[in-house]
């Protein structure tokens, strides 16, 4: 909590994946991914309740292990492979009611994203005033690497503006929940990027990004 102001934490983890099968409970670095992102939760300062959205009864049950058992269980229509996860998360809220000013989404695909992270996006949208949050990380590669290529496959060196181009990483994303149910996004006019290392921004969509996370785990802290 920040003086009176309340914040919820929603983790979206469904069953569904269609490149990386159960991504959300295959073991990395000695545990299941989504209890990466559960502890994360749990060192934060700011953070007054947490709910895991899901379809899955594996995550429930390591969710519940963890501390935290679902009070409810996804809906099937909101979990296929296409269901927006803004429609999981206005279900969320209306599961848990309540008045809170932030919403904090949490991806556990995102495993390496830590709790000074998520109450460092916490305070900026609190500090600001501003309507959301969004953490984001830097492009991989140097300027040189980027250019374009046209309909004829030619290759042009540059066109980014790579002062001001960012990845959203995915990580964190927060929100004053009149405004996020508004909008439909977290994208609105006015919302503030919360800049992230690249190491600690992998989101993970595939074997090849697990592997890269994995790598990387005994290098945080």
């Amino acid at each position: 909590m920040i003086g009176d102001r309340r914040v919820l934490a929603i983790v979206p983890a469904r069953g569904g994946s269609q490149r990386l099968i159960a991504k959300n409970v295959r073991p990395l670095a000695g545990r299941p991914m989504v209890a990466w992102t559960l502890e994360a939760a749990r060192g934060s300062a700011l953070i007054d309740h947490l709910v895991v959205s899901t379809d899955d009864p594996a995550v429930a049950a390591i969710a519940a292990e963890l501390g935290w058992p679902p009070p409810f269980m996804r809906p099937d229509h909101l979990s296929g492979a296409t269901s927006p996860v803004i429609d999981a998360i206005e279900h969320a809220l209306e599961q848990v009611g309540g008045r809170w000013d932030y919403v904090v989404v949490l991806q556990p695909t995102s495993p390496l994203r830590t709790a000074a992270d998520i109450d460092g996006a916490v305070r900026l949208c609190d500090d600001t005033g501003a309507p959301a949050v969004i953490g984001v990380s830097p492009l991989p590669k140097p300027p040189v690497f980027y250019g374009q290529v046209d309909a004829e496959g030619r290759y042009t060196p540059g066109g980014v503006d790579f002062e001001r181009a960012a990845l959203i990483n995915g990580a964190v994303y927060v929100g004053r929940p009149d405004v996020l149910m508004r909008d439909r996004t977290f994208q609105s006019a006015g919302a503030l990027a919360y800049p992230m290392p690249f190491e600690r921004s992998w989101d993970v969509d595939t074997l090849a990004e697990f592997a890269v996370c994995e790598a990387l785990f005994p290098f945080q802290g």
